[in-house]
């Protein structure tokens, strides 16, 4: 029972920010599809690839045993981890877009380039988090067919990356390719933080022989 709450608790909270900024769109007449940039039924077959990713979590904890191996609670305390993680980058990206940012495929009208809250630190932080989810589910629902799915709804989502990526290179310009330049695809490059840090392993290094003959100096 404990677990069948923990899942259905994280899956709440990613239905609610999934889904109630935009019924707010559609009460404010906000535009929520845009043109898809790549093929619409490969688009498609990857949005419902990940979705039955996810149902197969449910059919997996409350129904019948999917995995090709016996349960383990290893598998599935792993799996809300990346469930928990995929949610909490989910939900932060939205709220750093805002209600009347999100859409379905590229926008038609005037945009700005979203680079702050949590895109500090991923260029998509929303698709990370599904694929933390969907990774959580190849993990705990250990069947060809869910693995099979998983892999589908990466690739076809990575594609939809790289479209955006020439959208927004082409709408942009000079903006995008500095942040390009300066955030990651997908996880955040934290070498490039330690070296903006005031103290860097680099420069660690080279003031603790500085600071080590000042404390023998003093003992003397």
């Amino acid at each position: 029972m404990e677990k069948v709450i923990v899942l259905r608790s994280l899956f709440a909270i990613f239905l609610t920010a999934a889904i109630v900024p935009r019924i707010i769109q559609k009460i404010k007449k906000v535009e929520t599809v845009g043109c898809i940039g790549i093929n619409k039924k490969l688009f498609f077959l990857g949005k419902l690839s990940l979705v039955t990713s996810f149902v197969l979590i449910h059919v997996q904890l409350g129904f019948v045993n999917l995995s090709l191996f016996a349960k383990n609670d290893a598998f599935f305390w792993i799996c809300v981890a990346l469930l928990g993680t995929g949610v909490m980058l989910f939900t932060l990206a939205i709220l750093s877009l805002g209600t009347f940012s999100l859409r379905v495929g590229l926008p038609q009208e005037n945009t700005s380039l979203h680079t702050s809250g949590v895109y500090r630190f991923s260029r998509n932080p929303m698709l990370l988090g599904l694929y933390l989810m969907a990774l959580g589910s190849a993990i705990y629902v250990q069947n060809p067919m869910n693995w099979m799915l998983v892999i589908i709804a990466l690739a076809v989502h990575h594609k939809i990356i790289l479209a955006e990526e020439d959208f927004f290179h082409e709408r942009f310009g000079d903006q995008w390719i500095e942040y390009r330049n300066r955030v990651r695809r997908y996880i955040y490059n934290l070498r490039s933080w330690l070296s903006r840090a005031v103290i860097s392993p680099h420069t660690l290094c080279f003031r603790l022989p500085a600071l080590v003959p000042n404390a023998i100096n003093r003992q003397d």
